[in-house]
């Protein structure tokens, strides 16, 4: 995987985190990772991104879970209609419980956003 920061910046951002969202935010980091192992992970905007031809997704914390979300989710396959928006904001999944965390379907929303960004 390509990096144009440091490690240490979306490490020092998952230790940020409350205990409780952790295991959520390590296991998204390596579910996208593994997905598309030549994503480029950066951190813009506050939030661990990943880039490939432009944005592919990122992840996010909120009051009291994770999003992970797509910039161009709106042109995605979901049909498990997973994917929310508010107030005119990517796309993204909510996720509170390991238990929300769906390792193939996230792979596959991962794919075609990196197919979009090449076509």
């Amino acid at each position: 995987m390509r990096t144009k920061t440091t490690p240490n910046q979306v490490d020092h951002y998952l230790d940020t985190l409350q205990a409780d969202k952790l295991p959520l935010a390590i296991k998204l980091r390596n579910i996208i990772q593994n997905a598309v192992p030549h994503l480029e992970e950066t951190f813009r905007w506050d939030n661990p991104c990943y880039f490939f031809y432009g944005p592919v997704c990122y992840f996010a914390s909120s009051r009291n879970c994770l999003h992970l979300g797509f910039f161009r989710g709106e042109e995605l396959d979901d049909p498990a209609k997973r994917l929310v928006s508010r107030k005119g904001g990517y796309p993204h999944i909510i996720l509170r419980t390991e238990e929300d965390i769906d390792q193939p379907y996230f792979e596959d929303l991962i794919r075609q956003a990196v197919t979009l960004n090449q076509n």
